[in-house]
């Protein structure tokens, strides 16, 4: 009996709360469909997606009618800062780093580097400002950081970015010209994939509104007009000029060719030479992002080496074409079309793609055998070399301090090759832990020497008026770089400081 009175308890409770409930739908509903202006209506203010055209919420996170991600356009809305302006922004406090969570992999590349110990940390896999009062403003963490996640803000800014001018169709100032990927300020990968398929989006969208472009009806990798396999006929310009092949370039040259544009990508090294220097620590792809041709593209582990077998695959099964070894020097209109120098080749195209990665061109020595595999520009991994003969070139702290690192294996022999005499512009600790390893014999120290030649089992030098040849496996040229912002400007694109807000996902920690 008394079971009997529980359930028949229960089942009246249950019945009045759902009868409740019911009755509430109506009321519910009719503020839902109340105008706006009532008190009934939840206001929120609409934007326009930039791919689509549609009006959308401005807090979603996907158009509903394209299904877009607009993170895409963050740093392209953000606010420029009037030249006027530009020199409040240090008048405020002492810079302190800021790091967007969102964009932060966690591979400790800026706790490294900063030379004042214990200012930044990772902290559940995120790196930290942990002790703001010991940061001076050294930038050391802006410069080594993968994916741009960190940058200096000063006063009462969030964040100040310096990026080039950029329209929410990824156009720049420079009418016919697009940025895509890592240059335009977000250094992940899926929005750099993203990023490029969009501005091939957007160039086909003009051509076919001047009636240069129609579906294509022929197989990928065969001319549009011609129907044969191989580059364009020389008198006929590209419809699209892609320079770099990272993710951004790469993504923007299978949806070229998926949409039947005629096109060339130029890449002054090596495909997906930005994801061979990432840190051997895993990177961010949470979720598939689309690559033309290819399917959806999520690599499960998140390393490098995962990601760059993809990439080979892709190279392999599409089709799509990459000019390797090809720097790029001038850009210059002539008419509708723009001249493009790469060395000795010289291309005509009707838009250009700049999908160049933000820390630029390595700066080279310019002697003979450079072209040589054992020559690079950065070192990665220093704990994969063993018992090898190698030569590091340079005289600031990342010559330094890759010798520093390469040395550790004391089974290598390490020779560090500096023009100058004393290493006045490194670090105080750089230049104390260099004088530690030279007189362990750690490495050896060439000072006011030169390199004058590299050959596959040796090197040539000069040193203080002596000729060396010394043998060699690997050369390291650590000697600066000269980054894209001097060439962006020379093609006239502007450069500005934007302020980036919270909306962009960046947070301060303190």
């Amino acid at each position: 009996m008394e079971t009997l009175v529980t359930v028949l308890l229960t089942v009246l409770v249950t019945a009045f709360l759902v009868r409740k409930y019911l009755k509430a739908l109506p009321a519910a509903k009719q503020a839902k469909a109340a105008p706006a202006g009532t008190h009934a209506a939840f206001e929120q203010p609409a934007i326009v997606c930039p791919r689509c055209g549609k009006s959308i919420l401005r807090d979603s996170a996907f158009c509903a009618a394209c299904g877009a991600p607009m993170a895409i356009w963050n740093l392209h809305r953000a606010a420029v800062i009037p030249v006027s302006d530009g020199a409040k922004l240090g008048d405020s406090g002492n810079p302190r780093p800021v790091i967007n969570a969102s964009l932060c992999i966690g591979c400790g590349s800026c706790v490294d580097s900063c030379p004042e110990t214990g200012t930044l940390e990772v902290v559940g896999g995120k790196a930290i400002l942990a002790h703001a009062e010991r940061c001076v403003g050294h930038a050391e963490c802006v410069q080594v950081c993968p994916t741009s996640a960190i940058t200096l803000a000063f006063g009462d800014t969030l964040q100040t970015l310096r990026a080039p001018f950029v329209k929410e169709d990824f156009e720049t100032n420079v009418p016919g010209i697009y940025i895509a990927g890592e240059l335009s300020g977000m250094g992940l990968i899926k929005t750099a994939i993203n990023e490029g398929k969009l501005a091939i989006e957007n160039i086909k969208r003009r051509l076919e509104a001047k009636g240069e472009w129609q579906p294509p009806v022929f197989a990928y990798g065969q001319d549009r007009e011609t129907g044969s396999s191989g580059p364009s006929p020389a008198d006929v310009p590209f419809d699209v000029l892609i320079v770099g092949a990272g993710p951004a370039g790469l993504s923007a040259s299978l949806a070229a060719l998926q949409d039947g544009l005629r096109y060339v990508t130029l890449e002054q090294g090596e495909v997906a030479s930005t994801i061979r220097h990432y840190p051997r620590h895993k990177f961010l792809m949470s979720e598939p992002v689309a690559m033309p041709l290819y399917g959806n593209l999520y690599i499960g582990d998140g390393t490098k080496e995962s990601l760059l077998g993809v990439w080979e695959t892709i190279l392999a099964n599409t089709g799509v074409q990459v000019q390797t070894q090809q720097r790029v020097e001038s850009i210059v209109r002539e008419g509708p079309l723009f001249r493009v120098i790469a060395g000795r080749n010289v291309y005509r195209a009707k838009y250009i793609v700049l999908a160049l990665g933000k820390r630029g061109s390595p700066r080279r020595v310019n002697v003979p055998g450079e072209g040589l595999a054992k020559v690079t520009y950065r070192l990665i991994e220093a704990d994969s070399y063993e018992s090898k003969d190698i030569l590091v070139v340079g005289g600031g702290d990342t010559a330094i301090e890759a010798s520093l690192a390469l040395s550790k294996a004391v089974r290598n022999r390490v020779v560090l090759s500096y023009r100058g005499q004393s290493f006045d512009h490194a670090k105080e600790r750089n230049r104390n832990a260099l004088h530690d390893a030279e007189e362990q014999g750690r490495v050896r120290v060439l000072r006011v020497s030169a390199l004058t030649e590299i050959l596959p089992h040796y090197v040539k030098l000069t040193s203080q008026g002596q000729t060396l040849e010394l043998a060699n496996d690997y050369v390291f040229v650590m000697i600066g770089g000269e980054t894209p912002e001097a060439f962006l400007q020379k093609v006239g694109i502007e450069i500005v400081e934007k302020v980036i807000g919270a909306e962009a996902g960046y947070e301060v920690f303190a």
